[in-house]
């Protein structure tokens, strides 16, 4: 399969694509550090920097787009969140315009679990309409990286939908899986051992959150979500997380997200934004496997 990547920051759904036997053709970042990251891992991929800005025509034919769209708008950890219209979360409606026009067989979309309750949970519900009046049929499931191995509480929504056809059905039948018998945040795991746990100190707290001083959140083997400064809103984001007992290392916190050295991003904020790439690599390889499986049926 063929992946256009769109909101791609440093490139979590590309990789886990490419871990699942897919290419990646075209990315769209506006972020200039991100950008760095994607150029030096997929010098060859067309890049675009602002959605707002791109035209249909310079999207490469891909099966599949995927995108992590802007939760700013929408996260509850935002008091002042002004919901899915808001002029970053609104980029949906910017993405759904260019879908419209190119077709897309397949769109992956991750959030946070603040758009199921934004807007009285009208954001959510906007967002489906929207995909229907497309033609898109599909699911959401949420999803913990807890339940794909790594040492890290983070909670997504993820949309999977198909064009004119029930394949995302399937897709989001399989789901069940997502749901693992993980501990609470803050408990160490009791299955799914993860290598990046063992690679970061076995049960020692890995991440300690910064918020507004030296306040911590304490983990044993299970870091609590890794976040992003937003720079208008403290939230429940930290701005700088840092490991108990050691230097600021970067590597270690890629670690917790499922990157791999090769998406080096210098600061923690664009690991933060990352999808992790576990996550990514589930999706497209059930995606993948069910497409495969309706283009056979129709040769």
């Amino acid at each position: 399969m063929r992946l256009a990547s769109f909101f791609a920051g440093i490139g979590g759904f590309d990789l886990g694509f490419e871990q699942a036997g897919c290419s990646v053709v075209f990315q769209c970042e506006i972020d200039p550090h991100c950008q760095m990251v994607l150029r030096r891992h997929w010098p060859d991929v067309p890049l675009h920097d602002d959605i707002t800005t791109l035209q249909p025509e310079g999207i490469p034919d891909a099966d599949i787009w995927s995108a992590g769209w802007p939760c700013q708008d929408v996260s509850s950890a935002n008091a002042q969140r002004t919901g899915i219209n808001g002029e970053r979360s609104g980029l949906f409606f910017t993405l759904m315009d260019l879908a419209d026009q190119v077709r897309p067989q397949w769109l992956l979309l991750e959030n946070v679990p603040g758009l199921l309750s934004a807007d009285k949970g009208s954001a959510f519900e906007a967002v489906i309409d929207r995909l229907e009046a497309s033609g898109y049929l599909g699911g959401w499931a949420t999803c913990n990286t807890l339940d794909f191995g790594l040492p890290q509480d983070r909670k997504r929504v993820v949309i999977v939908a198909s064009l004119g056809t029930d394949g995302a059905y399937q897709v989001i039948a399989d789901c069940c899986e997502l749901f693992g018998d993980h501990p609470q945040g803050g408990e160490e795991q009791s299955r799914g051992p993860s290598t990046a746990a063992g690679s970061a100190g076995g049960n020692d707290p890995i991440v300690v959150q910064r918020r507004g001083g030296f306040g911590y959140t304490r983990g044993s083997s299970v870091c609590p979500t890794l976040r992003a400064q937003t720079g208008r809103h403290q939230g429940g984001h930290s701005d700088r997380p840092i490991l108990c007992g050691t230097q600021f290392d970067v590597e270690r916190m890629g670690a917790a997200d499922g990157l791999s050295g090769r998406l080096d991003g210098r600061r923690g904020r664009l690991i933060g934004n990352a999808v992790a790439v576990p996550v990514a690599q589930w999706f497209a390889e059930k995606i993948s496997a069910i497409h495969h499986a309706s283009q056979s049926c129709n040769a």
